[in-house]
């Protein structure tokens, strides 16, 4: 009986760390696709991977996922995309402190752009 017991509890935790070990396998492998398109500066492709793998998987994204579509949304200058993210991972930035630099870098892109403008500007 015992011995049933263990080879039960056994066999759930190793499907169990299965799934998670696929899940883990596939966020690095999606965040590092993400990351050669970023360095060969096909940005909007890495906004559209990050669409399509984070419609219904948001909570099992990775930190390194959200990274690069942060740092894509900042190269092009996509401040709808970005507000987006930031809307999707916002409850998670309090236990988070890998994510925070990157938003703070997208946020300060778009100020810097701003006073460029507004100085721009003949008063």
């Amino acid at each position: 009986m015992i011995s049933n017991l263990l080879k039960n509890n056994y066999l759930t935790f190793v499907i169990l760390a299965g799934r998670r070990l696929a899940s883990t396998e596939n966020n690095a492998s999606i965040g590092d696709q993400m990351k050669i398109l970023n360095d060969n500066k096909q940005y909007k492709k890495v906004l559209e991977l990050f669409d399509a793998f984070n419609e219904k998987n948001i909570d099992k994204c990775s930190n390194w996922i959200v990274i690069q579509a942060l740092k894509a949304c900042t190269q092009i200058n996509d401040v709808q995309h970005g507000l987006k993210i930031h809307n999707l991972i916002s409850s998670r930035l309090k236990h988070d402190p890998y994510i925070l630099p990157s938003l703070i870098h997208f946020y300060s892109k778009f100020t810097e752009k701003n006073e460029e403008i507004i100085g721009s500007l003949d008063f």
